[in-house]
């Protein structure tokens, strides 16, 4: 007999006693227990209740921490574009020139990139494991036209032409495989 139950028994003998002498101790046992077990009902619920707002408590903090998460990624997506803005400034890479307008075009594949590892700062564990093994492809193929920059300053004419638009055909089907990736999430 545990101790919380003698102490039951004791106070419920004292009820029974002042009550009258009409209870046997067989009844006051058998009030003690049931006063045990509802004590043990009310504490389960008090335990289910303390967890259920510990969970709640729990998902609160998780979210919080991916929106600071989202906010700092789209934070450093916005000043990644305006560095690039600002190099193509000081370098003094025109639009209008070969090397600039490439230039630009992997700067535009680069904002979609930064946009889309913003977004995948919320994304459930396993989706941001598959976001982040695609995207490093997607990286290798855009540091490939970062290279490829180069040659297109050394064509002219119909050659020029023909390597424009091959470079923007790759430029193309990268930002369709950032966009297919950032669909994932």
């Amino acid at each position: 007999m545990t101790g919380t139950t003698r102490t039951l028994l004791v106070i419920a003998s004292i009820v029974a006693g002042t009550a009258g002498c009409n209870r046997s101790p067989n009844d006051a046992h058998s009030d003690a227990v049931e006063a045990q077990k509802k004590a043990d009902e009310t504490a389960v619920e008090a335990r289910q209740e303390a967890e259920k707002k510990i969970a709640e408590a729990n998902r609160d903090v998780e979210k919080a921490a991916d929106d600071a998460r989202k906010e700092a990624a789209e934070a450093q997506a916005n000043a990644n574009e305006k560095i690039r803005e600002a190099n193509r400034e000081i370098t003094g890479v025109a639009k209008d020139d070969v090397r600039g307008w490439a230039q630009q075009k992997v700067d535009d594949v680069n904002n979609m990139i930064d946009t889309a590892k913003a977004k995948a700062q919320t994304a459930k564990p396993k989706a941001k494991e598959n976001f982040n093994n695609a995207i490093e492809d997607v990286q290798k193929q855009r540091d490939s036209l970062q290279t490829e920059i180069a040659a297109l300053r050394e064509g002219a004419g119909e050659q020029l032409d023909k390597t424009k638009q091959q470079f923007e055909t790759r430029v193309d089907q990268i930002k369709d495989r950032i966009r297919s990736i950032e669909k994932s999430l």
